[in-house]
C-alpha cells in the first residue's frame, strides 16, 4: 500500500430509486492533515453521483467537485473535475463490483494543469 493511501478506508455505496448513488466513507485522517489530490473525492465523508450522465456537484472540504457518471451492470465510470489553488484537476474513476458482490476495485486516475499525475487501484472486501 502506498504511504499516502487512505488508511482504514471503509466505504458504503447506496443507490436510491432515482439512480443517485451515495458513497459514504470513513478513514483515518492523514497525520499532516493533507489529502493527496489523487484521493480527492475518495477521502470524503459523503459524495453523490448521478448515474444518468448529468453533472453532479459535491463540496469536499473547501473544494467544489463536478462529476458525471454512468453505470453499466456492476461498473460505474466517473469523470470529475475540481479547482484546487488555481490548479484545474481532472480525474477518472472506475468502480467494479465482482459478480459475487464481495469484492470491489476502484481504479483512480488523476491529472492537473501543473503536471501532477497519479494512478491507484483500491481493493475492497465486503464485511
Amino acid at each position: 500500500m502506498a504511504s499516502n493511501a487512505p488508511q482504514k478506508l471503509e466505504t458504503q455505496i447506496k443507490q436510491d430509486g432515482s439512480g443517485v448513488i451515495t458513497i459514504e466513507s470513513r478513514f483515518l485522517e492523514p497525520s499532516n492533515g493533507i489529502v493527496p489530490l489523487l484521493y480527492l473525492g475518495i477521502m470524503a465523508d459523503k459524495v453523490k453521483l448521478s448515474t444518468d450522465g448529468q453533472e453532479q456537484q459535491n463540496t469536499i472540504g473547501p473544494f467544489q467537485m463536478a462529476s458525471k457518471s454512468t453505470m453499466d451492470g456492476n461498473q460505474i465510470q466517473t469523470d470529475w473535475s475540481a479547482t484546487v489553488k488555481d490548479d484545474a484537476i481532472q480525474g477518472h474513476w472506475v468502480q467494479r463490483l465482482s459478480d459475487d458482490g464481495k469484492h470491489m476495485t476502484w481504479e483512480i486516475t488523476e491529472s492537473s494543469t501543473h503536471g501532477q499525475q497519479g494512478q491507484a487501484t483500491l481493493n475492497f472486501v465486503k464485511k
